[in-house]
């Protein structure tokens, strides 16, 4: 069963949870996350190790960050362990939330910024030499 949280206080409770909590934040008015409410509550049945919880997007805290919507995230030992975001299959929200495909994307992440830096470091390199000429 899904439990909706009514307050920003119930959302910041629920983020420091240790137990594996599955959260989707949605907007009212949003067609998108009208569509992502059928396969939420489907997969919340097919799954009872973790709690699922719905969020109203005025009762979203700040501090959270949450841009846009629908947005999922799995919340285990107090931390986000991983995010999704857009309308999807129940399949494919299941294998972005509950499946290891996160550790390889956090190190393509990192890969690119390692690029990235060295390309910065590169270029302000050449301009401090064109610099002293």
């Amino acid at each position: 069963m899904v439990k909706d949280l009514k307050s920003s206080e119930d959302v910041k409770k629920t983020m420091k949870s240790a137990k594996p909590v599955a959260v989707f934040f949605y907007m009212d008015t949003c067609p998108h996350c009208q569509v992502m409410h059928a396969p939420w509550d489907a997969l919340a049945k097919e799954m009872k190790d973790v709690t699922f919880e719905k969020v109203e997007s005025e009762h979203v805290p700040s501090e959270l960050g949450i841009m846009g919507y629908p947005h999922f995230v799995l919340i285990q030992d107090g931390k986000e362990k991983k995010t999704a975001g857009g309308e999807m299959s129940k399949e494919d929200l299941k294998a972005k939330l509950f499946s290891g495909a996160g550790k390889r994307s956090k190190r393509v992440r990192a890969r690119r910024l390692t690029r990235r830096r060295v390309k910065v470091a590169h270029r302000t390199a050449r301009v401090h030499v064109a610099l002293r000429k």
